[in-house]
């Protein structure tokens, strides 16, 4: 790594240290009684941060930790937020220089990766002793919140993709509101596409994370469920994969999507969709609140993701930022009733209804709101038989680092034509490969 590269890191680091100070030393009593099992009187304040900052999001959260003070008035705790596209370097950074705040939420790309650093504190016995643990979805018992067979995170609520859809442009074009198949959703960014008006298909993710979006066609064109083959070499050293990668950032190259797209995130790709500028959006529930705030009823819909031409549906799901608490929090207990008061039934509905996300709980999937309106097909889609629930490699450490600035980077050589197509592919399959094979020599396969 050069000189400058380490400088930026450096300043970095004293920058978040700066700001940050503190934030594992936030005793504000000498008392030595604990505020979770019920001290005399310890004032304690905890940090958290939230990678997810959006209007809506932020307001709730926020009510959600003045509710919690109001019952643990003990215990004050500090909201924070990073973008999403940040998220990673920023935990990460904060990690190594052992400023990271007591509780954190984090995805499931990066979570192998901060346990496996040390960053992260093992939940399993707060965990075992946890008294909703039997009242939780077989989804949630089985979510990548685990790192070598222990808890380090609880699932806030589940996501899975469906694509949103400008109804509007597609009346106008007399083209049936459904994208069944992904031909459909290949010929449609086309049709769409009126660079006169303003008007592009997709909304597309050139910046961080978009890899993901990229795979999620990969795997469906090449049916498969793993970014791997058996014997742990890339699936994209495959001529269709290969072929299936081109015809995805084709939609950026042939300009179905607006051209500063190649640099668009989570907010940039949804805010292309409201206001106008693309017909097609991939995303996620949490969206549909977005929509239903920002856009006229009837001018958009949501339906579900395209099959692929064996019938099914390959979608990556998962958990949409779970709740972690950090090791180097000094005040482990007060974080873990944070995280527990966070994960209440009550509250996991209220924060899953807001958020248009799957709950973690089987009884509150029973609530009315989940089988109405848009968040309807997400929630069916769960029980779907034609539904192969296909992601990421959550179990490589360095995951987010690959998703968020290796792919990042590579890709958009290719999209600005720095880079040829097979090198990208290459290097991309090079880098997936020598990590999974790193993986499967400390974690031998049955």
């Amino acid at each position: 790594m050069n000189k400058r590269v380490w400088t930026v890191i450096l300043l970095g680091v004293l920058l978040i240290s700066s700001v940050l100070a503190g934030c594992g030393n936030n005793k504000e009593s000498s008392s030595s009684g604990s505020a979770s099992e019920g001290g005399s009187g310890e004032k304690v304040k905890i940090s958290y941060l939230d990678p997810l900052p959006s209007n809506e999001r932020t307001e709730l959260m926020k009510q959600l930790i003045q509710k919690f003070e109001e019952q643990n008035q003990n215990i004050t705790v500090e909201y924070m937020s990073v973008p999403w596209e940040e998220a990673n370097k920023k935990w990460m950074t904060m990690g190594a220089a052992k400023i990271l705040p007591d509780v954190i939420s984090v995805d499931d790309t990066s979570l192998a990766g901060m346990s496996a650093a040390g960053y992260l504190q093992s939940l399993q016995p707060y965990y075992d002793k946890w008294d909703q643990v039997a009242n939780l979805t077989e989804a949630t018992k089985q979510a990548r919140n685990k790192y070598k067979n222990e808890v380090y995170a609880i699932p806030d609520a589940f996501l899975l993709q469906g694509l949103f859809i400008q109804s509007s442009w597609f009346k106008e074009k007399s083209l049936p509101e459904t994208i069944d198949t992904w031909a459909d959703y290949f010929s449609l960014a086309e049709k769409l596409t009126d660079e006169s008006q303003g008007r592009y298909g997709i909304s597309f993710r050139g910046g961080a994370n978009g890899i993901i979006r990229a795979m999620e066609y990969v795997m469906a064109a090449t049916h498969s469920d793993s970014w791997f083959d058996k014997e742990g070499k890339a699936i994209l050293y495959k001529p269709e994969a290969k072929e299936a990668f081109k015809k995805f950032y084709d939609l950026y190259l042939n300009g179905y999507a607006p051209k500063e797209s190649v640099n668009w995130g989570f907010n940039e790709m949804v805010q292309g969709f409201m206001n106008g500028q693309a017909g097609i959006l991939n995303q996620t529930p949490e969206v549909i609140a977005v929509a239903e705030k920002n856009m006229q009823p009837g001018s958009w819909n949501v339906v579900p993701m395209p099959k692929s031409d064996d019938g099914k549906r390959y979608i990556f799901w998962g958990f949409t930022a779970a709740y972690a608490m950090s090791s180097n929090s000094e005040h482990k207990d007060e974080a873990w009733k944070f995280i527990e008061f966070l994960s209440s039934p009550e509250n996991n509905l209220e924060y899953s209804k807001k958020n248009s996300s799957i709950p973690i709980y089987a009884e509150n999937l029973k609530d009315p709101f989940f089988s109405t309106g848009p968040i309807s097909g997400y929630a069916g889609s769960m029980a779907d038989t034609n539904i192969v629930f296909a992601g990421p490699p959550s179990h490589l450490t360095k995951l987010g680092e690959f998703t968020g600035t290796y792919a990042l980077e590579e890709t958009q050589k290719y999209m600005t034509g720095n880079q040829s197509l097979d090198d990208t592919v290459t290097r991309l399959a090079d880098w997936l490969t020598k990590e999974q094979t790193e993986y499967l020599k400390e974690n031998p396969q049955p």
